[in-house]
């Protein structure tokens, strides 16, 4: 097996412990982590069901997300790295998580206008926002980078 199929494998293996980490906060985290709050503060147990929504509304790019880097991973162990698809696709997960941190922004500033913002989901949307806003420039770079490598390997490939 060559190094870039065991690449793509190892990196393929983290995607799927990726989606397992999104299912597991989606299905039986977020809601026990809801009830115990709306639980322990009454008067803001109206948020439960809005927040859960929000919640898995906010995980749907994640997931689209890991599903475009399935198929990056796919083409690095084809050996086909620098092509215009992967930086097509990079550009898609760029997308998602500017959106997806819009997203989080929007709840977050909407929680802060209500007066119901817990100082721990503070702090966590705060991080997400942070960490959403790093994915998307990341992610715009590589694929600008990326479609720059290919256009050099395409005139490469025609030079003899």
């Amino acid at each position: 097996m060559t190094k870039q199929r065991r690449l793509a494998r190892c990196l393929r293996a983290l995607t799927i412990l990726g989606w397992c980490g999104c299912g597991v906060l989606a299905l039986f985290v977020a809601p026990v982590t809801a009830a115990e709050a709306a639980w322990m503060e009454p008067a803001l147990a109206w948020m439960k069901w809005p927040g859960l929504i929000c919640f898995w509304a906010a995980v749907i790019p994640v997931a689209l997300a890991l599903w475009q880097a399935w198929k990056i991973f796919g083409e690095i162990g084809r050996d086909n790295s620098f092509c215009l698809e992967n930086a097509r696709r990079l550009k898609i997960i760029s997308r998602l998580a500017l959106g997806d941190t819009g997203f989080c922004l929007a709840g977050l500033v909407f929680l802060l206008c209500l007066g119901a913002m817990p100082p721990g989901l503070f702090l966590l949307l705060l991080a997400v926002i942070g960490m959403g806003a790093a994915m998307a420039v990341a992610a715009a770079a590589l694929s600008h980078l990326t479609r720059k490598a290919a256009a050099i390997q395409d005139e490469n490939d025609l030079t003899i």
